[in-house]
């Protein structure tokens, strides 16, 4: 077999214009490297599993997602009850005061501030609650549905990629088969061309035949290994075209998830934009999260995968190798 280097990893989208934006949103290939098809060509047997991998991935960052944004739910809740609790307490610290006149108006007012910024914080709390991360979980179920261990659109991918993969696995069982018997034949013809070389007159006839017998085997399996391997090249491109209809099918499944990741972080977007319309520095946070939502790109994310772990990978192909002694 013909090893073939693997590309050079391409650097995945980047938002590294943007100083807020974590490292972390950058992972590269590493982050697969667990997987047994890193570092293989997308056509060789059984690399596909990354493109099962990534489906399998994609319930866990559902869930990770919605995780997170029930986590700031969850603080932005706490927040709003500490800042009542402030209120109240200074309110009725204020009503036992001996402060006095348009002081202790301000000063009420100050507590009041309290409540309304409470406000503030409940209704972004509430949306997140009650729109935001219902959808979430309701799509990831929708999506991914279970059957016993797996889920059933990872069975059905790993169906469809095994049938396109068959006959190829078996081609290439053969190639190895045949290259095996046609190694030993040169082998074994060798050690009765020696044999005969150093044999006396007398046994030298006898070994005579023994050798021209071999390397008549040597024929023989020389040319089933070659045409295994011609056969292998007239069926590649059937075999390609196959393996990345499946492909292709996996990409739309995770650019579905991409582009509902995306519509989840717009419809954020605009919960922190009723927050923090007023707030001209909220305001420009959210500006910046808006920036950063432009920048998300499916199509390009897709395309970065499948140079690193897809179809443009290079695969290792078999070609016809010379016995060497």
């Amino acid at each position: 077999m013909n090893l073939f280097s693997r590309k050079s990893v391409v650097p995945p989208p980047s938002l590294s214009s943007q100083p807020s934006i974590s490292n972390a949103a950058t992972a590269g290939p590493e982050a697969f490297a667990n997987n047994s098809a890193y570092g293989r060509g997308f056509f060789e047997p059984g690399a596909y599993s990354v493109a099962l991998k990534r489906c399998e991935n994609g319930h866990d960052l559902a869930q990770q997602l919605a995780d997170m944004f029930e986590e700031r739910a969850q603080l932005e809740s706490v927040y709003t009850n500490q800042l009542r609790a402030w209120s109240r307490k200074w309110h009725t610290e204020l009503v036992k005061s001996q402060e006095y006149g348009t002081n202790k108006k301000l000063w009420d007012q100050t507590a009041t501030a309290g409540e309304q910024m409470a406000e503030v914080h409940g209704a972004l709390s509430s949306s997140l609650t009650d729109s935001l991360i219902p959808k979430l979980r309701q799509w990831r179920k929708d999506n991914y549905e279970k059957s016993r261990i797996h889920y059933k659109k990872t069975k059905e991918f790993e169906k469809e990629f095994m049938d396109a993969q068959k006959s190829w696995s078996k081609l290439l069982d053969k190639i190895s088969e045949y290259k095996s018997a046609y190694y030993a034949a040169c082998k074994a013809a060798k050690l009765a061309d020696d044999a005969e070389r150093s044999a006396s007159e007398e046994q030298r006839r006898k070994l005579a035949d023994k050798a021209e017998v071999a390397r008549r085997e040597v024929g023989s399996a020389k040319a089933k290994y070659e045409q295994a391997v011609n056969e292998a090249r007239e069926q590649r491109p059937r075999y390609e075209s196959a393996m990345k209809e499946v492909f292709e099918r996996t990409q739309a499944f995770e650019k579905k998830r991409l582009d509902f990741f995306k519509e989840t972080f717009e419809e954020f977007s605009k919960v922190l934009e009723t927050a923090t319309e007023d707030n001209p520095t909220l305001k420009k946070m959210n500006e910046d999260y808006k920036t950063s939502i432009t920048a998300h790109d499916s199509n390009e994310d897709l395309s970065w995968w499948d140079q690193n772990y897809g179809t443009q990978t290079n695969s290792r192909w078999p070609e016809y190798e010379e016995y060497r002694d």
